[in-house]
């Protein structure tokens, strides 16, 4: 099914509340949105979340305006159809254009991951699916426009549950996906020292040290100031994702020695200025575009795919292998919200597995040494039964 794609965008403007509007083609604000983006900033939403929440609404909005349909008039059949075309359609954002681009969904070798594939991910279709249910749910609140019946979803299905009750098996929501179990991956220890000899700045060198040793997530990385930076104690302080909360967490003598070298070639370092900036003047914060280029030269010289994300993986699955931390260390550190989000990370990698067992000598049944059967001793029988017991 074709989408207009010009039938709504997403304007964005910096300084103004709220930071992102829905306009049609002609100009007009979208003020069904516009109020539910409002709730959302009023609600202390990260302008983040916004701007996700109003992509996600443009792309339904355009759907719907592709059918001759306005938010109001959509159905429950609407939506359904809508998901079966995010399960059938290409994902624009992962059209390759690069020569020698790997194919979509391929497995890389030398990392053992696999390349995006060409349309949505389950994630990605349960995200728009909460989406347009919390827009709905919005405009049901404020009784406008009420659609006559889009499918309602329990956001928070155990919330009240009574820790007395055994838990009951519940249904996944209508037209949810299902999302496959994903097995963190670590970077090996020699793809780790190629991916470092390939860097040309001393700041990519200690943006790496830093991802590895203290797992921080891109933006949270992105976001640091010189105050951030405590050399004394060997550690640096991230404003943690969505709980937006300052947690100093340690770092790698390694990141603070390329840190050091990397600030001797730029501009004076304040307390409020950004600590990461671009190398080509004028000099300007770095953003996660630039973040991206940085990976993606590398992916370009070896042949890998590594992502930002892969290093925060690799700095859990090194702590979960160090027997002096505690689950509880590793989710401090980690800053995770629930230790269960830490248990992931205390599994076996499938590559270590395998290398284990391949190295182990392969033994026949026959050669092992078997043990005598037991018995019982006469004497003890003789003790416990007496002389006129059974003698066998």
């Amino acid at each position: 099914m074709l989408v207009h794609k010009q039938a709504f965008t997403v304007v964005e403007h910096p300084g103004e509340v709220p930071p992102y509007l829905l306009t049609s083609h002609s100009g007009t604000v979208e003020e069904g949105t516009r109020s539910f983006l409002l709730d959302l900033l009023a609600s202390d939403r990260s302008p983040a979340t916004i701007k996700t929440y109003a992509f996600a609404l443009c792309a339904w909005l355009n759907f719907l305006y592709s059918r001759g349909k306005s938010w109001q008039s959509a159905h429950s059949e609407d939506l359904r159809d809508y998901v079966l075309h995010l399960r059938a359609a290409d994902n624009p954002y992962r059209v390759r254009h690069r020569a020698g681009s790997p194919e979509p969904g391929s497995i890389n070798p030398r990392t053992g991951k696999p390349s995006l594939a060409a349309g949505y991910k389950p994630s990605t279709i349960n995200h728009r699916l909460s989406v347009i249910h919390s827009f709905y749910e919005y405009q049901r609140h404020r009784a406008r426009g009420m659609p006559g019946d889009i499918v309602r979803v329990d956001r928070h299905p155990r919330a009240h549950h009574n820790p007395l009750d055994p838990w009951p098996q519940r249904r996944r929501g209508p037209y949810r996906q299902r999302q496959p179990k994903r097995i963190p991956r670590a970077i090996a220890d020699t793809l780790w020292a190629e991916i470092f000899d390939s860097l040309h700045y001393d700041r990519d060198r200690a943006i790496l040290c830093l991802l590895v040793s203290s797992g921080s997530r891109a933006q949270e990385l992105l976001n640091m100031t010189g105050a951030d930076v405590d050399w004394g104690a060997q550690r640096v302080r991230l404003i943690c994702k969505g709980t937006r909360h300052e947690a100093w967490v340690s770092a790698s003598p390694a990141f603070f020695r390329w840190l050091a070298a990397y600030l001797t070639t730029r501009s004076a370092l304040t307390p409020h200025s950004p600590l990461w900036v671009t190398v080509r003047q004028p000099e300007r914060p770095l953003g996660y575009t630039a973040l991206r280029a940085i990976l993606t030269r590398v992916n370009t010289k070896l042949g890998t795919n590594v992502t930002a994300h892969d290093f925060r993986h690799t700095c859990a699955l090194r702590l979960g292998a160090d027997p002096a931390l505690s689950l509880v260390d590793i989710q401090t550190h980690l800053r995770h919200r629930h230790i269960t989000t830490t248990e992931r990370y205390l599994v076996a990698q499938p590559d270590e597995v395998i290398k284990r067992l391949q190295a182990r000598p392969a033994g026949r049944s026959s050669d092992r040494v078997s043990l005598p059967a037991w018995e019982y001793d006469p004497a003890d029988l003789t003790l416990l039964l007496g002389t006129d017991g059974p003698t066998s």
